[in-house]
């Protein structure tokens, strides 16, 4: 079960890069063979952000089950309500950051840039599960999911297909509270 829940959240943390890949591809065109590229360098790099995060997390945990709860579950609610606020900006100022994807330099720092969320949830989790034992069961599905959904934002913005991001925005913050409050349940 815990290997679906891990599902579970990496599909929350790859559909804000579904959406950010596609207002890119919609406005930089690159060739699909440069996607594959593109979208294998953004999971690595979320794979990697989510596994520092887990051992930063593994660093700082109090080892008092209360506090590493309470800590796990308010890092998970800062990135909901940071998805939350972006899915409902004002129509003007609500479409994704678009990036020059043509240039390596530029992939590898939008990598990062919207890693941020994947970084704190890796934080919350380094509270609750060991680096040690869960790395790979954390870090192989989101490298999975990120390449796929990344990869179909790519097409979906060659092709300048519009996707109601609000909507996506808010099923992946449905995913992350879901999986927030199962852990929070389950402690």
């Amino acid at each position: 079960m815990k290997v679906f829940e891990y599902i579970v959240l990496s599909l929350a943390l790859a559909l804000p890069v579904l959406l950010t890949l596609r207002a890119s591809a919609d406005k930089v065109r690159v060739r699909l063979s440069r996607g594959l590229f593109v979208s294998f360098v953004i999971a690595f790099e979320q794979s990697l952000l989510v596994l520092l995060g887990m051992y930063l997390g593994n660093l700082l945990r109090f080892d008092i089950p209360e506090y590493d709860n309470l800590v796990f579950l308010g890092l998970f609610v800062v990135v909901a309500i940071r998805m939350f606020i972006q899915a409902f900006r004002k129509a003007e100022k609500a479409d994704a950051a678009v990036f020059d994807i043509s240039r390596l330099p530029t992939v590898l720092l939008m990598g990062v840039a919207i890693g941020t969320n994947t970084l704190f949830v890796g934080l919350g989790l380094g509270f609750r599960a060991s680096v040690g034992q869960d790395s790979l069961a954390v870090s192989l599905p989101l490298a999975v999911s990120v390449f796929l959904l990344g990869y179909l934002g790519i097409m979906l913005g060659r092709q300048h297909k519009d996707m109601h991001r609000r909507r996506w925005l808010l099923i992946a913050t449905l995913f992350l509270l879901l999986y927030a409050i199962k852990g929070a349940v389950d402690a």
